[in-house]
């Protein structure tokens, strides 16, 4: 027992205050996720900095002693590999901050084509630069370099602990276990996770008439309606209306609330984040997102519509390709799929690009010159807006005049203020399909977000007191003549409806193979599947259920294949 005890010691002696000191932000991510997921109380935070700081402490033990044994004494070259590190960990942070959720395989596909001119903001590189001070300091002031035969006692003591860690996690609340993997690992295991496997069947599920889910039902609401135009805009949340959050002041958002007040409108939960897994959930009333796009989207209401001869358009400001969400959207069903590509290589158009694409007034135009050259056919148009992207929205509008606010949040770029100019081109296209002979009484125009925004910097002060509702989708339905039947009430009305409420306004038969139902059906019982990362969220009016997507718990499993399945009736 001295023996061990003598080691764990020798092993540890000259290194600790270097591995406590570097394992603190690792804490504070914690700490924050705690927040971020509204769960951040006294027993919490005690546990999971308990655990949070030892697993990180033995997995920078073992990092240090794999650097030791190779003979790596260097310390500026130790301050950068530290650094980039520490990027990761500030990756975690940026997306539980934005998205409420962990840094993952997903997102890391999100990275390519983005806008990272923020990169060079003088506040970004202040704090890459106090992290590299950070670094530099901690390893100037408490690296030893240790002999090799420590460096190997220390791995194995390092190993072990986390072997144990690793046990008690299983005995955790299941956020405990999912904020405690290290940054790197984390990230590591979500890219070299087994890709989800779908399931096709002709058979009902056992599970669906409990969570009545593949059972949608027409309501007496639909009419032929010629001319479908489907707005999603990039990251509108209800926090952002006047109607919802008297934070926002009343002339911002003046046009937004006109239309959800006076047109049939629903608050809506979200069942997903980042653009192409919220279009997808929107397309296809299937909370799988990712199953959808990587099997040529089995279900799709733009597939029905095609079926029905409405020509199909999808139109964005940003660089169609992004994520191949050309190929993909022509494979959910779009004839058309047009951005940025198209036009860079238009005169009238390529002066309005920059930042991320096309602005949203001059989508709004170009969709107006579509629409008018179909006229005379049925169309389903989608038109994806871009000037509300995080953090800040457009930063500049290329001389584009629009009615200002007189609010310190709305004289510079802030995300209020971009949905406030959101608004306003929104009621400018409305009013100029009625210009070119466009709004009639087959014209269904449908308004929402592709997903919610989570950020609220730099302007938090306008989300005090914060409500859970702030982070829900306002969804409006306008037509010529206001429809009046009544849309549900229901708490658990989300993204999942949205295809078959439209299928249903356009009388059209709801595939048996969705999980949503009309917001017209008042009387549905609705369940809410929220696929993360890693787990999902399942919600019913019993309430919620958290089921990691790699349990192997027999009481998991009907519920995961449940949410992997696509149900194709004969």
């Amino acid at each position: 027992m001295q023996k061990l005890r003598d080691s764990l010691i020798t092993s540890f002696r000259n290194d600790w205050k270097l591995l406590l000191i570097f394992s603190f932000p690792a804490v504070l991510l914690g700490w924050f996720g705690l927040s971020q997921l509204n769960i951040f109380t006294v027993s919490n935070c005690v546990w999971l900095s308990v655990l949070k700081w030892t697993c990180e402490f033995l997995f920078l033990g073992i990092c240090l002693s794999l650097v030791q044994l190779c003979g790596l004494k260097n310390k500026p070259v130790l301050t950068v590999v530290a650094f980039f590190y520490y990027w990761t960990v500030i990756a975690d942070v940026v997306l539980l901050w934005y998205f409420k959720e962990r840094f993952g395989a997903k997102y890391v596909d999100t990275l390519q084509g983005g806008d990272y001119g923020f990169l060079t903001d003088p506040r970004v590189l202040l704090c890459f630069a106090l992290l590299l001070l950070f670094c530099g300091t901690v390893l100037w002031k408490f690296f030893v370099p240790a002999s090799r035969k420590t460096a190997l006692k220390r791995i194995a003591w390092c190993a072990s602990g986390l072997f144990l860690l690793w046990g008690i996690s299983y005995l955790l609340p299941f956020y405990h276990a999912y904020l405690l993997p290290p940054s790197i690992i984390y990230t590591g295991r979500a890219m070299l996770a087994q890709k989800p496997t779908p399931v096709f069947t002709q058979e009902l599920p056992a599970l669906a008439p409990h969570y009545n889910v593949f059972s949608a039902q027409p309501t007496p609401v639909g009419k032929n309606y010629k001319r479908v135009i489907l707005i999603a805009s990039e990251s509108l949340s209800n926090k952002y209306l006047h109607h919802f959050n008297s934070q926002i002041p009343a002339d911002a958002s003046r046009e937004l609330d006109r239309l959800y007040e006076n047109n049939p409108s629903a608050s809506l939960r979200h069942v997903t984040l980042s653009t192409l897994y919220g279009l997808t959930v929107i397309f296809t009333s299937h909370p799988y997102a990712q199953l959808s796009f990587e099997n040529q989207y089995p279900i799709s209401l733009v597939k029905e519509l095609n079926k029905h001869g409405y020509h199909t358009a999808f139109l964005r400001g940003a660089n169609e390709t992004y994520m191949d969400e050309h190929i993909l959207f022509h494979q959910a069903g779009f004839k058309d799929v047009i951005g940025a590509t198209y036009f860079q290589k238009r005169d009238d158009y390529k002066k309005y690009l920059n930042w991320w694409g096309l602005m949203d007034r001059k989508l709004f135009d170009y969709a107006v010159e579509f629409l008018a050259e179909k006229k005379d056919t049925p169309v389903f148009l989608t038109l994806l807006t871009v000037d509300t992207h995080v953090p800040l929205g457009r930063l500049d509008y290329l001389g584009e005049t629009y009615r200002e606010t007189d609010h310190k949040f709305y004289k510079t770029p802030t995300l209020p203020r971009a949905f406030g100019r959101f608004g306003q081109d929104v009621q400018r296209f409305l009013d100029m399909l009625a210009e070119k002979g466009l709004w009639d009484e087959q014209t269904l125009v449908l308004v929402m977000p592709d997903h919610p925004s989570y950020s609220n910097t730099p302007t938090n002060a306008l989300f005090k007191p914060f409500r859970a509702e702030f982070d829900n989708l306002p969804f409006i339905i306008v037509t010529k003549s206001k429809i009046t039947s009544p849309l549900t009430d229901n708490a658990l009305a989300s993204q999942l409806d949205i295809a078959p409420t439209l299928l249903d306004l356009l009388n059209l038969e709801i595939p048996r193979g969705m999980f949503g139902h009309s917001l017209f059906d008042l009387q549905a019982r609705r369940s809410i599947f929220d696929v993360k990362e890693d787990y999902v969220v399942v919600t019913t009016e019993e309430g919620n259920a958290i089921i990691p997507l790699r349990s192997r718990r027999v009481q998991d499993k009907p519920v995961l294949e449940l949410i992997r399945t696509f149900y194709q009736p004969k």
